[in-house]
């Protein structure tokens, strides 16, 4: 085996914290346009990254598995992660009324730092 489950946890965690990193400096920049516009950000961005660590727990949580187990557990966490996602974007715009344009920019933001974080090595 070449990648042990503890490895898996480790760039799982900096999976969550390259994202985080720039949703804060998103956050920052919408601050110029105003607290709505950065809070928006921040509650988009901190949404992925908890779903983020919400499906490395599930998915990695279980310790050595069997294949198919393992499998399920992993397509488990990233359903979750995206219920999680959405659930706080359908919040953010009915409940709490922040700005779409923010809310919806930390997105990408979020996911393509967490894929350079995963592909760094």
């Amino acid at each position: 085996m070449l990648n042990s489950v503890d490895a898996g946890r480790r760039l799982m965690l900096r999976a969550a914290v390259y994202p985080l990193v720039a949703v804060v400096v998103l956050a920052l920049a919408f601050l110029l346009l105003g607290p709505k516009y950065a809070l928006g950000a921040l509650v988009s961005g901190v949404a992925v990254v908890a779903g983020t660590v919400l499906a490395a727990w599930v998915g990695l949580g279980g310790g050595v598995q069997a294949a198919g187990s393992a499998m399920i557990r992993m397509f488990l966490g990233f359903a979750l992660k995206i219920v999680l996602i959405v659930a706080v974007l359908a919040m953010a715009f009915v409940w709490w009324r922040l700005p779409p344009l923010a809310l919806l920019t930390a997105i990408p933001v979020a996911l393509m730092f967490q894929v350079l974080a995963l592909a760094r090595r």
